[in-house]
């Protein structure tokens, strides 16, 4: 195992983790407003709130830790049909073209985050960056991920087991 193997299995092993705390937040948040609004017929003001914020932070960081499996969706019929280097090539560009998705994406939510940031949540009264911080970052991890898979496509240093595609 590589340094870039390490790398990649701890960095995807802290977005899991992450995630799955997050969607532990969000389920205990679904518990409590259930119980509060049905039982009690009370709520938590800022619960609702929560809840889309932590969405969104396990949306982008699962993105980006589907890329690095290579389990995120993909149409792979044509590529199923090939093997040698015409399906070396189609792994090498799938990885630059998501790539260059991510890459874009985080490049331009930065002035997006600089001119809306600054606002504050409606509810819990956070500034808006907080939220929105989370897009460069899902981005930059799955862009990096595409590059490390890249790197292997090119070099033919593939790790066993597991199929780097992006």
């Amino acid at each position: 195992m590589t340094w870039l193997d390490i790398f990649e299995d701890r960095l995807n092993w802290l977005l899991e983790w992450v995630i799955t705390l997050f969607f532990f937040c969000i389920f205990i948040l679904t518990v409590m407003l259930v119980v509060l609004r049905y039982g009690f017929n009370s709520s938590i003001i800022w619960g609702s709130e929560a809840m889309n914020y932590l969405f969104i932070y396990c949306t982008a960081l699962g993105a980006a830790a589907s890329v690095s499996k290579g389990t995120h969706i993909k149409i792979s019929f044509f590529k199923d049909m090939t093997r040698g280097w015409v399906r070396k090539c189609m792994d090498f560009a799938g990885c630059l073209l998501v790539g260059a998705v991510n890459g874009v994406m985080g490049w331009f939510s930065l002035p997006w985050i600089a001119s809306a940031g600054s606002y504050e949540s409606p509810v819990m009264r956070i500034p808006m960056w907080v939220v929105q911080i989370v897009v460069p970052v899902g981005c930059g991890c799955a862009l990096l991920f595409c590059l490390i898979h890249m790197f292997r496509i090119a070099t033919g240093l593939r790790r066993e087991g597991r199929e780097d595609t992006c």
